[in-house]
C-alpha cells in the first residue's frame, strides 16, 4: 500500500526537497550579484585630484610645477604673463629664517608679530615680469586677480604632490605698491581643496590679463587669497639671516 499524504517520512523529504531548492536559488541569486559587482566601476578608488602631476620632489618638483603652470597664464598678445622661478627659503644668499605677519598701529608705529612661521618647510616661487625690475606693466583689477589664481593653482600642486612643503609664498614685483607683494598660503588652510579634485576648486582654463576669471571662480580665488596677500619686505637679522616681513595693514579689500 502506497504510504499516507501525512506520512511523516514523505512529510520530511518535501520538506527537505524544498529547502534544498531555495539554498540552491539562494546560491545562485549571490553569483549574480557577485558578477554584477565585479562588472561595475570600482567606487572605492580614489578621486583623482588632477590629470598631471610631478614626477620629481623637492625644488624639482616645484620646476616641473612653474615650468606646467606658468605658461598658462598668457598676456593680452598671448606671451606668458610671468616668468616663475622656485627657490627655498633665502634671498640673496641669506637664509630666510621666518615669514613675521605684523600689523601698523594707526601712529604709523610697528607693532609685535601677530605669527610668526617658521620656513623649514616652506617653498617660495618668485613671479618676474617683462618690466623693469620684474615688475608687470598694466596695473588692474583683473590682473590681480589673475596672478592671485596662479599663485593659488601652484601652492596647490605644491601642497598636493610635493612632501615637506606646508607653506608657499609667492612673490610678484607690484607697479602698484611700488614694491614686492606676496601671496601667503598654508596647507592647513587649503584642507578642503586638497580634499576635492583641482577642477572643483578652479573649473576654467587659466585665464589672460585681458579676460577677468568668471565671477563664481572670482570669489573663490578671493576668499582664498585676497586675505592672505600682503606686501612684503625683508628684513635682515642680527645672525645674519633674514625675515620676510608681510604687512597685514596695507592688504588689499575687495
Amino acid at each position: 500500500m502506497a504510504p499516507a499524504l501525512d506520512d511523516p517520512a514523505r512529510r520530511d523529504k518535501h520538506l527537505f526537497r524544498l529547502a534544498y531548492g531555495v539554498l540552491a536559488l539562494a546560491f545562485w541569486v549571490s553569483v549574480a550579484g557577485f558578477v554584477i559587482l565585479l562588472a561595475r566601476p570600482n567606487h572605492s578608488e580614489p578621486l583623482v585630484w588632477s590629470k598631471w602631476q610631478p614626477k620629481g620632489e623637492g625644488l624639482n618638483g616645484a620646476h616641473e610645477i612653474a615650468q606646467r603652470i606658468g605658461p598658462r597664464y598668457q598676456s593680452a598678445d598671448g606671451m606668458q604673463l610671468v616668468a616663475v622661478q622656485e627657490h627655498g627659503p633665502s634671498v640673496q644668499g641669506l637664509h630666510l629664517e621666518a615669514v613675521g605677519v605684523r600689523r601698523l598701529g594707526q601712529s604709523g608705529q610697528i607693532d609685535p608679530y601677530i605669527g610668526l612661521f617658521r620656513t623649514d618647510r616652506t617653498l617660495i616661487y618668485a613671479f618676474c615680469g617683462l618690466q623693469t625690475n620684474c615688475s608687470i606693466g598694466s596695473d588692474t583689477s583683473v590682473q590681480e586677480q589673475v596672478l592671485r589664481r596662479e599663485a593659488l593653482e601652484l601652492s596647490l600642486y605644491s601642497f598636493k604632490y610635493l612632501k615637506g612643503v606646508d607653506q608657499v609664498v609667492s612673490l610678484v614685483q607690484s607697479v602698484k605698491a611700488g614694491g614686492t607683494s606676496a601671496v601667503f598660503l598654508r596647507k592647513d588652510d587649503l584642507r578642503a581643496e586638497l580634499e576635492h579634485p583641482l577642477h572643483e576648486t578652479l573649473p576654467l582654463q587659466a585665464p589672460r590679463i585681458a579676460s577677468p576669471i568668471a565671477k563664481r571662480e572670482g570669489k573663490v580665488v578671493d576668499a582664498l587669497t585676497l586675505q592672505n596677500t600682503f606686501p612684503a619686505h625683508y628684513e635682515s637679522l642680527p645672525d645674519g639671516d633674514a625675515i620676510l616681513v608681510l604687512d597685514v595693514a596695507a592688504q588689499p579689500s575687495s
